[in-house]
């Protein structure tokens, strides 16, 4: 099986609010600091990429966040004018076109193509190839949209392949579809939280992927973990504790513990729900106690998934 950072096409998609931006960035900067010339791609969002790394805006035009970590924010709008240029070669003869006021009306009403253009910007650049034949980019990793609208995106290109059957449009649709299908050159990555809607519907989204988008799943990743704090003896005295037993300040230290022991019991059993039911890897990302998140802790996911990652790689070569 390809390695996840042997894919030119990585994705994240997930529940809203489960954390796949923040994946998708420290992902990308795994790849970066493995020496692989990647870009970051968001789609016709609010920017959350400058926040995270301190980098200048990140806009429509590519800019460099981090050694060898790009990044871009792609609008249909700037798509529209890139792929026009690409077909009409000329500046004016686009204007001429695309920006006459008649096309724009019908264009603003044809479903999905918003979503197409944005997706083939993306694949565009990961097939980008300089004037010696070189790949551009060794990696592009996409924060894809949230769940229902991410299958939407995601399900565009096989859309349009089967209600039209030849011209330009089928033939660029056709590659995206072939692309986005081939498991040496693309992953779909899952966010979810070990909680009970974000894992229902990671799993609803894991089968309508394996069964009507047949795009390959690289791996599933379970956000914000609790990780355990204290042993069997210790837990059975938290727990058997009594509210207002103690003084008032070490009463709330108390309490905390329970939470966080709690947390951890209700956690367990979504995780072990997920590793009973998964067959791609699975990688558990510790909760980060931060009141914002920002490139340390981005930094220190990116390296929870590299090891996480070579450590399933390792085990599944000893396997075969």
């Amino acid at each position: 099986m390809t390695s996840l950072y042997d894919r030119r096409m990585v994705l994240f998609s997930g529940k809203g609010g489960v954390g796949k931006t923040t994946l998708a960035s420290a992902f990308a900067l795994s790849c970066a600091r493995r020496g692989q010339r990647t870009l970051l791609i968001e789609l016709n969002v609010k920017d959350r990429l400058t926040s995270l790394f301190g980098a200048v805006k990140v806009s429509s035009h590519i800019s460099e966040i981090e050694h060898n970590l790009f990044a871009v924010n792609i609008s249909p709008q700037s798509a529209m004018e890139e792929y026009g240029l690409m077909k009409l070669k000329v500046k004016v003869v686009y204007k001429a076109v695309f920006e006459n006021r008649v096309v724009q009306s019908f264009l603003r009403v044809v479903p999905g193509l918003k979503d197409l253009l944005m997706l083939g910007k993306s694949h565009f650049h990961a097939t980008e190839k300089d004037a010696a034949g070189n790949y551009v980019w060794d990696k592009v990793v996409i924060d894809a949209p949230a769940t229902g609208h991410g299958i939407f995106f995601l399900k565009i290109p096989s859309v349009i392949t089967s209600i039209i059957e030849s011209g330009p449009m089928f033939s660029d649709a056709k590659k995206i579809e072939d692309f986005l299908r081939d498991p040496k050159l693309t992953a779909l990555n899952l966010v979810t939280l070990p909680e009970e809607m974000p894992v229902n519907e990671t799993l609803e989204l894991r089968e309508t992927v394996q069964r009507e988008l047949k795009i390959p799943i690289g791996m599933v990743v379970a956000n914000s973990v609790y990780e355990p704090l204290f042993e069997d003896e210790q837990l059975e005295w938290l727990m058997g504790s009594e509210h207002g037993q103690f003084e008032h300040g070490t009463q709330g230290f108390v309490d905390a513990g329970k939470f966080r022991a709690q947390r951890v019991t209700m956690q367990r059993e979504y995780l072990e729900r997920l590793e009973s039911t998964l067959s791609e890897p699975f990688i558990k990302v510790p909760y980060y106690f931060t009141e914002r998140f920002d490139f340390q802790t981005i930094s220190k996911i990116a390296d929870e998934l590299d090891a996480q990652l070579d450590a399933h790689e390792r085990s599944g070569r000893s396997a075969s």
